[in-house]
């Protein structure tokens, strides 16, 4: 008995060292640092993304992706807007530091992050990623309709079925993550050099069956002109 006694407390201790150990963050953008749409979605004027659960409105979802190798995402720092440019997910080194907690963080007001696991003291730790650790941080976000995890949405980019927004923001500078219950958890947003700053999450459309097929008469009848004329 004493020996189970032992080997549970062991077990516990073992646990609460690795949780303590994870490295945390803090999202934290306020006003300077939303996050927008290119297409005004949810009838506001500033296009800014809804607080997530709002009635009628379009929700979103974030993934925090970090490197400890690489400071580029496909050899660019620049944010990602709709297709035009390499997601992390995509990307050779880089980290899904969501993944421990399934769905990431959500927007909590309008234009804001928080987590969705958050800590005691409020703060997200980074799965994966030690306390006391630099590395590098970007943030991806889309919508909710496109489906609820990372697989999803690569999946979708690779062959959208329905319209969606997605986007990525700019890489961030080298940030070294807080400690839980030691060191306080490091801010990733900012208006400056090294945090991230707002970006904007943009429309990809799908083209309607009557557009595609009008599209393929279309070039039909091209062909058909040209065979005519030869």
């Amino acid at each position: 008995m004493k020996k189970t006694i032992i080997t549970i407390s062991l077990l516990a201790t073992v646990a609460a060292s690795s949780a303590f150990a994870q490295g945390t963050v803090v999202f934290g953008n306020g006003n300077t640092t939303k996050i927008s749409t290119n297409s005004v979605v949810d009838g506001s004027g500033s296009g800014v993304i809804n607080a997530f659960g709002t009635a009628g409105g379009q929700n979103f979802y974030y993934a925090l992706f970090y490197s400890t190798t690489t400071s580029t995402v496909g050899g660019s720092t620049a944010a990602v807007i709709g297709t035009g440019g390499t997601y992390a997910f995509n990307a050779s080194g880089w980290n899904n530091g969501s993944q421990s907690v399934g769905l990431l963080s959500t927007n909590a007001a309008g234009g804001r992050l928080q987590t969705s696991a958050p800590n005691s003291d409020g703060s997200f730790s980074v799965a994966g990623l030690g306390g006391g650790t630099a590395a590098n941080f970007v943030v991806v976000g889309w919508s909710a309709n496109i489906g609820s995890s990372v697989a999803a949405l690569a999946a979708w980019l690779a062959a959208p079925t329905s319209n969606g927004w997605i986007g990525e923001s700019a890489v961030s500078g080298t940030l070294v993550t807080g400690t839980l219950g030691s060191t306080a958890a490091t801010a990733l947003f900012g208006t400056g050099a090294p945090f991230i700053q707002g970006f904007t999450l943009g429309l990809v459309t799908v083209p309607e069956p009557g557009t595609l097929a009008l599209a393929a008469l279309g070039g039909a009848s091209l062909l058909m002109f040209r065979r005519k004329n030869k």
